[in-house]
């Protein structure tokens, strides 16, 4: 069996489907979108400007306050108060440079109370806008580390599935890297394809509660063996449907339809064509396609020749055509099927999509 797994191991590095540091790409796909969770967390861009913006509106207010003299002028002078109160961490900078400003503002004042009133009262906003900036950051870093916290969970149970079957030891990383190549070959986005990826990664996690002797049964399952182990992509999405950053990747409806079909066939809720989410359909044809191409207790593993037949003769009715397409550009770039069958196959499906 260790021959088996080592054998498979170079299909996969054949491929270019290197172990990829799966915690930096979760933590990456978990920190992109959640920069409005801060008020703070702004672009380089953004903040560059700020830090302009804080320079010329001091200028302004001291050179406007040499000739006029309003308190109008002092929302001028709050402007860079704000800003350094938003960006500056330490308090006490934050606050003697608030004091500095109010100092100017001060000096070209006119004397009376409404300068001095309006001088503590912007002290006080600078002061109370640095703890909002504090909490807030403070709020985003932890918001951050407890969806790390569970992804890593998540990614442990999907582990433990494959400990489980030592017959699909690397399924669920072969079935994420699959999915991220042919995501990469379609044009989509980077962000749809590290959703992609990362829903391959988890895609079997509801077999955490699949028995034992289903899941390393040494033969073929009965009707109502399969109709147990079917359960597993509902399971699946009920264990991570409640965590907010899987559902607006759409890696939920991923995990819970990764094994419907074109025709309708599939489970667990019998969705056809267009109802299928797309990345559901890559996650199918690589799911498929990995299960081909690795052995199990009860057959032989097919060749990637023979497992690509299969891609393209059920393209339309188990896979989408389109991604069973791109999937067998995959395998002719990296030399894995020859370049003639692929063009063959190009035909076929062509035909196919268009009836």
């Amino acid at each position: 069996m260790k021959n088996d797994l080592d054998l498979h191991k170079l299909s996969r590095n054949g491929l270019g489907l290197q172990s990829l540091d799966t915690e930096t790409e979760v933590r990456n796909l978990l920190l992109t979108g959640n920069d409005h969770f801060c008020p703070v967390s702004l672009g380089k861009k953004t903040t560059v400007s700020l830090w302009v913006l804080m320079v010329l509106s001091i200028g302004a207010a001291v050179w406007l306050h040499m000739y006029y003299s309003s308190p109008l002028l002092l929302g001028l002078y709050a402007v860079p108060v704000v800003i350094v109160a938003l960006y500056v961490a330490n308090v006490y900078l934050v606050s003697t440079f608030a004091a500095a400003v109010m100092g100017i503002w001060l000096f070209f004042s006119e004397t009376g109370w409404i300068p001095v009133i309006g001088a503590a009262a912007l002290l006080l906003i600078s002061m109370l806008i640095r703890r909002v900036a504090v909490v807030s950051q403070r709020n985003f870093v932890q918001k951050v580390e407890f969806e790390e916290l569970f992804m890593n969970t998540i990614l442990s149970f999907s582990k433990s599935i494959d400990a489980r079957d030592p017959y699909t030891a690397f399924h669920s990383n072969n079935v994420a890297n699959y999915a991220k190549k042919i995501a990469t070959e379609l044009g989509m986005s980077s962000r749809e394809i590290e959703a992609v990826h990362l829903a391959g990664l988890i895609h079997d996690i509801g077999k955490i509660g699949t028995p034992e002797s289903i899941l390393q049964k040494e033969s073929r399952l009965t009707e109502e063996e399969y109709d147990v182990m079917k359960k597993h992509a509902e399971d699946g999405y009920q264990i991570i449907k409640d965590i907010k950053r899987l559902q607006e990747i759409g890696a939920t409806a991923m995990v819970r339809h990764h094994h419907e079909r074109m025709d309708g066939r599939g489970y667990p809720q019998g969705l056809k064509g267009d109802q299928i989410p797309f990345g559901a359909r890559i996650l199918a044809a690589c799911d498929a396609f990995d299960a081909m191409t690795t052995n199990r207790s009860y057959r032989q593993k097919l060749s990637m020749e023979t497992a690509a037949d299969e891609l393209r003769r059920h393209s339309g009715t188990q896979f989408d055509p389109m991604v069973a397409n791109a999937f067998l550009r995959v395998l002719v770039e990296d030399g894995l099927i020859p370049a003639e069958e692929e063009q063959g196959s190009l035909g076929l499906m062509a035909s196919l999509q268009k009836s």
